[in-house]
Parts: C-alpha cells; structure tokens; sequence
C-alpha cells in the first residue's frame, strides 16, 4: 500500500518575530548573535536552503530594528514581511496577520517561531515530509518532544481559512476543537522544543554548545 501524500506543493512559512523580549530586557530576541550571526538570519538561510512558495516575517514590537538588519541582508536571503499594530504577549494575532499576508494559493502553512537558535533546514524538511506522508485526515501537524508541543507547526490551507474566518480563534483553540484532524508527531529531537525566552537560557545554550553568543551592540 503507498504512504498517502497531501497536495503540498505550494508551501508558505511564516516566521513570528514580534515578541517584546520582555524577559530579555524588552530587546528582539531574533537579534541575538550566535557564532557571529543573528538566530533570524541563521533561520533565514535554512528555509532558503529548503525552498518554499513564500515567506513572510511578523513584526511588531522592534519591527524598526529587525527590519534595519534585514536591509543588510543578500538579496537571495529578502523574505516579505508585515508589522502586527497590536502585539500581545501570545502569538495569536500575530499568526493572525502573518495568515492575512500570504498568497491565497498557499497549500499549506509552516509556522516557525525566531527565537530557536538549534532548528536548521534538516529540522525543517523534517516537518514537511511527516506533514506530506500524513493521513489526509490530519490538517494540522504539532512535533512533540517528551510530550512537550514545539515548533515549526503545519497546517493546510482549509485551517487557514478556519483561522482567518475566526480571527478570535487562535490556533492552540483550533487544535483544542479539532483533537482527531491534528497529529501530535512523536519525535526524539529537542532542537523543536529549545527556544531562548531569558539570560539564564542564552547562558546553558552557550555551555552546552560551545557557541560565542552575545546581544548586538545596538541592542544592548
């Protein structure tokens, strides 16, 4: 019997970076430099180095700052991008405004948060291929690690369309409301659950990585 495979060829990647740091100092997380490069650039070239049908970066809180780095950027590493007027500490309306901004052609959405310094193109492609191999009946895809939900997530674009119709409904909602359409993929790799949310945690990534990680001079 053939693993099914959904109708996936066009797929959009948002990346929500309009978070406040407010553990961090009230400075854009994204901005942070790991072995010379900022965790949104890094990211930034992964998804290049896969390939998708769009990308668009989130904004809000610093979205002057980030958007003067990504000025800086090669032309092959320029993503679209949109600024959330009204950011709130969850990601909701966010992914609200990130949905509003694709094309309408866009089979299925990735959604990747721009504080997880360990994803890389390995990690992404992952996702795609679980998201792609599942049954037809799953429309949205959350890795699980040890039980804990990460990111990046996907969903096709029947649940965008629920999302965008009930802009009051955030995605956690949907997923609460529809248990037997959404696949907890079981997967023995923390790089989907590690993100950067305090010093405390930019210090242990350091320890364990070896990794020379520092704040921008601007944004310390």
């Amino acid at each position: 019997m053939n693993t099914p495979t959904k109708h996936c060829k066009r797929i959009s990647v948002l990346i929500l970076a309009a978070g406040a740091g407010q553990r961090m100092g009230r400075r854009a997380k994204c901005l942070l430099e790991v072995q010379g490069q900022t965790l949104l650039e890094r990211l930034m070239q992964s998804i290049c180095s896969v390939g998708f049908h769009k990308c668009v970066l989130v904004l809000g809180h610093h979205a002057a700052a980030i958007q003067a780095h990504v000025a800086q950027w090669p032309a092959k590493l320029m993503t679209g991008q949109v600024v959330n007027p009204s950011p709130k500490e969850d990601t909701a309306t966010s992914l609200q405004v990130g949905l509003l901004a694709l094309d309408s052609d866009t089979d299925a959405v990735m959604v990747l948060l721009a504080d997880q310094p360990l994803i890389d193109a390995a990690d992404i492609s992952a996702v795609c291929a679980a998201f792609k191999c599942s049954q037809p009946s799953f429309r949205v895809l959350i890795p699980m690690v040890n039980g804990v939900p990460g990111h990046p997530v996907m969903f096709d674009e029947s649940v965008r369309a629920d999302l965008i119709a009930a802009p009051s409904i955030s995605l956690q909602q949907w997923v609460a409301a529809h248990p037997n359409e959404t696949l907890r993929w079981e997967v023995d790799n923390p790089h989907y659950t590690r993100d950067l949310d305090t010093p405390e945690h930019i210090d242990a990534l350091a320890r364990e990585t070896g990794w020379i990680i520092n704040w921008p001079m601007s944004t310390a």
